[in-house]
């Protein structure tokens, strides 16, 4: 199996998305194009208590909230201390809130098996997708949120207590794959084919060929994808969540991953290669599919006092504005040198700076260790940010 941090492997399973979805679809299956409903009235629905502590934390998501379902976490690895790691921002959340340790539920060996550990609470795991597509097993494996999100509640008898805490993230891999497929369908024939499949996976065929008649039909029909699957987040979560009795869930929203040194790469390449226009008009696309998504995500959890959506859009964004304000001395550029995080440790980049005369820890200060993924320090904003909005809600 290919390694779950890797962007592009949700764009591979696409394409063999395309002959289901073209088998399937007989141009007119998928979703009905409604938009997604609002926060449902209910009765009398638990209100979390200032008296009711926090007690127990859960966390679901992707790479970002993983913390060792490979066998390490996606960030600078410590050469001294390798099964510990650095703790990536649920550990630091569960450590500030004294909810105990993180251990993760699903572990896997670079097979296409996952196997699970009883009493660990921590259900994310890398490559997670809102919408795992059906060709990496959909929602039957843990790289679909739904799935992990079953599989907690599972494991704790089908309903929460008045203590727990959810927290959830999820998105930035749908992003990142969309952006791949938008890019790569430029070029028309079968990458064209690819992109429409994984639009059909939110959005219905006369929705789709409606956004396509436009000039700008594929940047349309991906804003109206990324809202629809904002819509699919809050319904899987609501549906595991408040629905089982929770009284406190954290979402993070989405963060602007067009300032990742990632898509900075791709937007230069595109710059080089269509010219700046081309690339500027992409990267503010990919930033408004995005705020999109945040702000259906924020229409859908208002009024809901069991929820707070966690402003990391707001605050990674302002990170890459004025690093210096946030303690970083570099908000751009990846720390890792190419390759698998198992190679990425501290003592490899103390001996290696990418620019000579750098002191041991100048990493610490970086905002990404690889290309895609926070550095410690990042974890430790990423935190920050989680903790600041718990706190304004009146749960710690």
């Amino acid at each position: 199996m290919a390694s779950m941090f890797s962007r592009r492997a949700s764009t591979a399973a696409l394409a063999a998305l395309v002959v289901v979805v073209t088998t399937a679809c007989g141009g007119g299956g998928g979703d009905s194009g409604a938009q997604a409903p609002g926060p449902a009235a209910s009765a009398a629905p638990p209100v979390a208590s200032g008296s009711t502590p926090i007690a127990r934390m859960f966390v679901a998501g992707d790479s970002l909230a993983d913390v060792g379902t490979f066998g390490l976490k996606a960030t600078v690895q410590n050469a001294a201390n390798p099964a510990a790691g650095y703790p990536v921002y649920p550990e630091l959340v569960a450590a500030a809130l004294g909810t105990g340790s993180q251990c993760n539920f699903f572990a896997n060996d670079g097979g296409s098996t996952f196997t699970t550990q009883a009493g660990c609470t921590n259900f994310a795991v890398g490559g997670t997708q809102v919408v795992n597509p059906i060709t990496r097993g959909g929602s039957a494996l843990p790289l679909s949120l739904e799935h992990q999100l079953e599989e907690a509640v599972a494991a704790n008898g089908g309903a929460w207590r008045a203590g727990d805490l959810i927290v959830v993230d999820a998105g930035a891999n749908d992003a990142a794959g969309l952006a791949d497929a938008f890019l790569d369908a430029r070029g028309g024939g079968a990458e064209a084919a690819v992109l429409a499949a994984l639009l059909a996976q939110q959005l219905d065929a006369s929705t789709i060929a409606v956004a396509f008649r436009q000039s700008d039909g594929e940047a349309v029909a991906a804003g109206l994808y990324m809202q629809r699957l904002a819509g699919t987040y809050w319904t899987t979560v609501k549906a595991n969540t408040l629905d089982k009795g929770a009284t406190r869930v954290a979402l993070l929203n989405v963060p602007d991953i067009t300032l990742t040194p990632r898509l900075r790469s791709m937007v230069a390449d595109l710059a080089a290669a269509e010219g700046p226009a081309e690339a500027t008009a992409f990267q503010a696309a990919l930033r408004q599919w995005i705020v999109g998504f945040n702000t259906e995500l924020a229409r859908l959890a208002a009024g809901e006092s069991r929820v707070v959506v966690v402003p990391y859009f707001e605050d990674f964004s302002a990170q890459g504005t004025n690093p210096a304000a946030f303690g970083l001395t570099n908000a751009s550029d990846d720390a890792c040198p190419p390759g698998d995080f198992p190679v990425c440790t501290d003592a490899a980049l103390d001996a290696s700076p990418p620019v000579a005369g750098l002191a041991p820890g100048w990493w610490r200060t970086w905002s990404y260790s690889d290309e895609f993924h926070p550095s410690p320090r990042g974890h430790e904003l990423l935190a920050a940010t989680v903790l600041r909005a718990l706190a304004q809600a009146g749960w710690r």
